[in-house]
């Protein structure tokens, strides 16, 4: 396990790997509060002119082949999409006001920390991809097309653009303010300790429940390819079973309900009791393959 704590524009911009959200990963639900604690810590560390610590970013390098790889963020990707769209909305604002005295235009910002060199078939290859239900609004964003309207990453975007509308906005102290955030990216070699790292770590934003646990726990150890098999087949089946849901509370009554079942005996009145009861059943009662779990599901 190798830590280090960086500037995130710094591991950004010095990493020539592209950041790839898994499948198993939840939706990015940012809510327009967590953007303006955001917004609020920028302005803040740059107002104060001090180091502000954003939280832990928890990655893996994956080999894609003999040449290239690519980091799975196994925790962090709320953080590290609201950053990007906080550069997003600031290379927006510079095409839109430029600066010709300014510290940096829009096409750095968008090359340095947004897209990757290469472009695949006439499009952009961003350097962040998002899971599964975010990839599309935000590679259409990046390219300014426009999102989902109805996408948490389209609004948020929005929203920090309605923010560098404002009268008395200074780029230059946004700016400084990015340069300050401080984060502990933490690089896991063996996948196995992923897991234990994930739950101890204790991150600021939109607390975890138990499905997310509960996903997590049972894609984080496979491939990208398996994970996103596994999401398509048997998770999004049961997720999108009692969609509209907001929280995953269905759901999350209905994995309390099977773990009633398979679980005998086991009092399980809270959301912190069910997860501990779900890995209590799977590693110590359970025999098979983590697939049978999901399929029953």
């Amino acid at each position: 396990m190798k830590v280090m704590q960086k500037n995130v524009l710094e591991f950004m911009e010095e990493s020539d790997m592209r950041f790839v959200i898994p499948a198993y990963q939840r939706l990015y639900s940012w809510s327009e509060t967590q953007c303006e604690e955001l917004w609020l810590d920028i302005s803040r560390a740059a107002r104060g002119r001090h180091n502000h610590f954003l939280g832990t970013v928890l990655y893996n390098v994956v080999q894609d082949d003999e040449d290239s790889a690519h980091l799975e963020i196994i925790d962090g990707q709320q953080r590290l999409t609201s950053i990007s769209l906080v550069i997003l909305a600031l290379a927006r604002c510079l095409e839109s006001h430029p600066h010709a005295d300014g510290a940096i235009d829009a096409a750095t910002l968008v090359s340095c920390y947004l897209v990757m060199d290469s472009i695949d078939d006439g499009r952009l290859v961003t350097k962040l991809l998002p899971s599964h239900y975010d990839a599309g609004s935000y590679e259409a964003v990046v390219e300014g097309k426009g999102g989902n309207p109805m996408s948490s990453i389209t609004r948020n975007l929005s929203y920090f653009q309605k923010r560098m509308a404002e009268d008395d906005f200074d780029y230059e102290q946004l700016l400084d303010g990015l340069r300050r955030l401080t984060t502990i990216f933490v690089e896991v070699d063996d996948f196995r300790d992923a897991q234990p790292i994930f739950e101890s770590v204790n991150s600021k934003g939109v607390p975890l429940n138990v499905a997310d646990m509960v996903r997590n726990y049972l894609l984080l150890a496979e491939s990208h390819d398996e994970q996103t098999r596994l999401f398509e087949e048997y998770w999004k089946v049961s997720q999108d079973m009692f969609a509209p849901d907001p929280g995953s509370l269905k759901l999350n009554t209905g994995i309390k309900s099977w773990l009633a079942i398979r679980l005998k005996g086991a009092r399980i009145l809270s959301a912190e009791q069910t997860y501990t009861s779900f890995k209590k059943y799977v590693e110590d009662v359970y025999q098979g393959e983590k697939e049978t779990i999901l399929r029953e599901l």
